[in-house]
């Protein structure tokens, strides 16, 4: 009998239904997420699901001509601009068939554009709908305000699910700029503010050695430190005009922002004065992970973007 149960079990794996295969599916990553004109921008195929994709056909929606075809999953645009705006097509061919994925390329530039928060509220902000590709051990922010409030308001917060002011860019009182990192803060006093005038303001921070840069209308602070080793995670929610309480959100009406923000700006590394000043005027050096030139983002609540 033991024998025939043995027989019975081997012919169920020979016949038997086998395991269910994972399907063969893929996908286009833009690098950086928002390209940003002038920039080196990659283009790359992921397949999942077929260990060993052997052929990648790249081609361009309305061009006869296939841009690409070869064993790279990479498409290389050194110089990016609006010409190369369109619809991406890849098709991975490998053990397991072909399989196909599309990806829309835009700009939406913003330039000599503001947004506009007209009055103080807890649920109107802007959300940038973009975020680093890897954790951070260096950032630079920049941004410009233009508003008369004097009590303490947010312009940039960036949160995660483990710090909710994993970075904030705060300005407390017309004196002084507060920047956030980790949940601890440095801060820089500033004039007061020139009536009718915009401030444009940069920070940075690198995690080697904690050291913090700030720039005030193109102009460079002395240097402080915090948070010498910490890791600011990649998987966050950034908004500007309000401060995060929590992952989901949980804003304050008393630190929101009144008034006009525009030319923003974030990197994965640090900057020099030089750059800072490019980027005052939306001519970055570096490429961004997201800026002003190329912004993804979506309005929440009552703000507008003005010229």
């Amino acid at each position: 009998m033991g024998k025939l149960w043995l027989w019975l079990i081997a012919l169920m794996g020979l016949f038997g239904p086998s395991a269910p295969q994972e399907k063969v599916t893929a996908r286009i990553q833009a690098h950086p997420p928002a390209p940003t004109k002038y920039h080196q921008l990659m283009l790359s195929c992921e397949v999942s699901g077929d260990p060993s994709p052997q052929q990648f056909l790249w081609e361009k929606q309305g061009s006869k001509v296939p841009l690409q075809k070869g064993p790279d999953n990479i498409l290389l645009l050194p110089s990016f601009n609006k010409t190369h705006c369109g619809t991406y097509i890849c098709t991975a061919t490998g053990s397991k068939g072909s399989v196909v994925a599309t990806y829309d390329l835009w700009i939406n530039d913003l330039f000599n554009k503001v947004f506009v928060f007209p009055q103080e509220t807890n649920d109107s902000y802007v959300l940038v709908k973009a975020t680093p590709e890897q954790p951070l051990q260096n950032f630079t922010v920049c941004l410009r305000s233009y508003t008369d409030l004097t009590q303490p308001y947010s312009l940039f917060s960036y949160a995660t699910k483990a710090q909710d002011n994993d970075i904030v860019l705060i300005k407390l009182r017309p004196e002084e700029y507060r920047l956030y990192v980790g949940g601890k803060f440095v801060s820089f006093r500033v004039p007061k503010g020139v009536p009718m005038a915009s401030e444009h303001v940069c920070a940075s921070w690198e995690s080697t050695t904690g050291i913090v840069g700030f720039w005030f209308n193109g102009k460079p602070w002395p240097r402080k430190g915090v948070q010498k080793g910490y890791t600011v995670s990649h998987e966050a929610v950034i908004v500007l005009g309000q401060e995060h309480h929590s992952y989901e959100g949980g804003f304050d009406i008393r630190q929101s922002f009144v008034g006009e923000i525009s030319d923003v700006y974030m990197w994965d590394l640090g900057l020099s004065t030089r750059e800072v000043i490019s980027a005052m005027y939306n001519s970055p050096v570096e490429a961004p992970i997201f800026g002003w030139r190329n912004l993804p983002y979506k309005i929440e609540g009552e703000v507008y973007l003005k010229p």
